[in-house]
């Protein structure tokens, strides 16, 4: 040890204080006792600084001083006088000052001393340590002031120039006490619209429930909630409010933020994300649909090109007029039917292009009504559906394409008689109003169901999926009717009350002429011919042929039979399933496209009737060729896939290889 006074206080938890950083001033006239004193305090690890006058000491005192030790007897500005013009200087007012005198010892001297300004008050003789401790004491607390201060001063910029809401409440009553800038922007009022009231009525009147709720949180370490503000100019502003620790007993910070725009910006994302997951829906949705378009048209066109190449074929070898008749009917029906389906698709992608020409003229509703009842009149008595006309102004003209408005009533009739039971009415009907006609075709057939509607007039639109399609057709039909009746200024719409209570097709066409330029005409398409090659016999084979077209049917029957073949036709799945429960054959050839239940359905539950006993061969026979059809079928069961148009040679070749494997 050195033998000075401590540096620091020595009680449990005092803050030791640094002496070498306080430099203090010394004031006495008397040298032997200026002496002594900065002695003192130099041995306590002050630096020290001195003066013999007032004058002097004033011309000393500054920032850089951390306390002056001050005599009341000077010879020119007494002591007390010093303190009081160190109190009014800006530099000084804040400086610590203690009162030493020998002269001066009374209490009312002491009070005098005080009154000046004097921080304390000490008389000689004093001990060092009570005059050390005492400085110690007062420079700890004009550091503790200063540390308050500039943490006042940095929480007020804080406070005043924060891009947030800042608020301090009372938690007690919840009335804001003060508020800076931003909160004011942020609450659109003046300073003393909001001190001094509380949150809630600041509030929108559906949000000041939230509003109270948050306020009676505060008590708590934190706090958080949303509710909108309402601006006295009736704009309401979403924000968000957080409080922090309380910064003194019994008041919090409350710290609000607008949070219109990250609102805003949420909605955007989640529309864009909408947006992305209803395209990538989409794309898959196309994808889909291109597979089973492919699908689809793949059996639409192989099955009639099928049974004409093996009509032809047929009718190459055999003459018999009974033959002939009926090979040349069911080869120009297909070939209606082929053409019919390549019109379907060149139709569609001219009107996608713009190309498909228009012959407008002044026509009367009446006559386009006559011409489609006309055309459909043939197909309503094979099918035996009943047509009723429910007409009005018959003569009330149009500028359109005739032949164009026909092909779309007769699409309509056409799929009315398709998805409507034999013997059922189908209803035409015309309306004029609004400038123009209305007509419709009601059917009483399988009606519609609601989330299929919006989709009817895309094209290669189905409802059934490929495989077991009821009906057959690519889906181009209602997007053509869509096109055409666009085409001339129109529209059109479906309504069903659900499925299996029909459906009603209704166009609306202008009375006005259409002033849209027609498009260029488009080219003429034909047909190659399909030559057959022989096909190898294998008489005594008892098969079952399971084919729901009848062409196809018969065509199949008469390759396997002119080989010796017994052949077992049947029409649908259910029926070939009894025949296999009480016959016996030796191959089933089934189609896979079938209504209802298909070909897959079929061979599944044969297998599954087999168990581990021997498995009847299975010739998957259909106009779904893709690798995945073909990989399907092989799953399903089936020994070989074939696809259509089929050569007999290749069919004969099949059986023979199977039925000589399974021997």
């Amino acid at each position: 040890m050195n033998g000075r006074p401590p540096s620091g206080t020595s009680g449990p938890g005092a803050r030791k204080l640094d002496r070498s950083r306080h430099r203090l001033l010394v004031v006495n006239d008397d040298p032997v006792a200026r002496y002594a004193t900065v002695r003192q305090l130099q041995s306590a690890g002050f630096p020290t600084v001195e003066a013999a006058t007032g004058a002097e000491a004033l011309a000393l005192a500054d920032e850089s001083l951390s306390a002056v030790v001050l005599d009341i007897h000077l010879p020119d500005i007494d002591g007390l006088e010093v303190c009081r013009r160190l109190r009014r200087q800006q530099a000084t007012f804040k400086l610590p000052v203690i009162h030493l005198t020998a002269a001066y010892l009374t209490d009312e001297d002491k009070v005098r001393g005080l009154d000046s300004g004097a921080d304390a008050y000490l008389t000689h003789p004093v001990e060092p340590a009570v005059m050390v401790s005492t400085i110690q004491a007062l420079v700890r607390t004009r550091e503790a002031e200063d540390a308050m201060r500039l943490s006042e001063a940095k929480f007020r910029a804080t406070f005043e120039c924060a891009p947030g809401g800042i608020g301090l409440v009372d938690i007690t009553d919840g009335k804001l006490l003060d508020v800076n800038p931003a909160m004011l922007a942020l609450l659109g009022r003046e300073r003393h619209e909001v001190v001094g009231h509380s949150l809630q009525r600041l509030a929108a009147p559906a949000d000041a429930e939230a509003a109270a709720t948050f306020m009676s949180s505060l008590a708590a370490e934190s706090a958080y909630a949303e509710f909108r503000l309402l601006r006295p100019d009736g704009r309401l502003i979403p924000s968000e409010w957080t409080s922090a620790t309380h910064i003194e007993p019994g008041i919090a910070m409350l710290v609000a933020t607008d949070i219109s725009q990250r609102l805003l910006l949420a909605k955007q994302r989640q529309e864009l994300l909408d947006r992305e997951r209803s395209a990538r829906g989409t794309a898959e949705r196309h994808s889909r649909l291109k597979d089973d378009l492919i699908a689809v048209l793949s059996h639409e066109l192989r099955t009639p090109l099928n049974i004409i190449l093996n009509w032809a074929q047929m009718l190459q070898r055999r003459s018999r007029p009974e033959l002939l008749e009926r090979g040349l009917a069911a080869i120009e029906r297909n070939a209606v039917l082929q053409a019919r389906l390549i019109s379907d698709i060149l139709d569609m992608s001219r009107l996608n292009l713009g190309k498909l020409p228009l012959k407008l003229e002044w026509v009367t509703v009446g006559s386009i009504f006559a011409a489609a009842a006309t055309a459909a009149q043939p197909l309503l008595e094979r099918s035996g559906h009943h047509l009723r006309l429910d007409t009005e102004r018959e003569d009330f003209k149009i500028y359109a394409d005739e032949s164009r408005m026909q092909q779309v009533l007769w699409n309509l009739m056409g799929n009315a008689i398709k998805f409507s039971p034999a013997g059922s009415e189908i209803t035409l009907s015309l309306r004029v109003h609004d400038g123009g006609v209305t007509m419709a075709v009601k059917d009483q057939g399988q009606g519609i169901a609601a989330d299929f509607l919006p989709f009817v007039f895309e094209r290669f639109a189905q409802s059934d999926v490929a495989s077991n399609r009821q009906h057959g057709g690519l889906g181009l039909g209602l997007a053509i009717v869509k096109n055409l009746v666009e085409s001339h200024g129109g529209h059109v719409s479906v309504t069903s009350p659900g499925l299996g209570q029909g459906a009603q097709f209704s166009l609306w066409l202008p009375g006005e002429p259409l002033l849209a330029a027609p498009g260029e005409p488009g080219e003429a398409s034909s047909f190659g011919a399909l030559a057959g090659a022989p096909s190898t016999l294998f008489a005594g084979l008892r098969v079952l042929l399971v084919e729901d077209d009848p062409d196809a049917g018969a065509m199949l029957s008469m390759i396997l039979s002119e080989q010796g073949v017994k052949v077992h036709l049947d029409t649908s799945v259910d029926a070939a399933l009894q025949s296999l429960a009480t016959g016996s054959f030796d191959l089933l050839i089934s189609d896979i496209g079938m209504p209802g239940r298909d070909g897959y359905e079929l061979i599944r539950e044969l297998r599954q009737r087999e168990g581990a006993g021997p498995a009847m061969p299975a010739i998957a026979l259909t106009a779904f060729s893709r690798d995945a059809d073909r990989a399907s079928a092989i799953e399903a069961g089936f020994n070989v896939h074939l696809g259509k148009p089929l050569r007999p040679q290749r069919l004969l070749s099949e059986v023979l290889e199977l039925v000589n494997a399974a021997r």
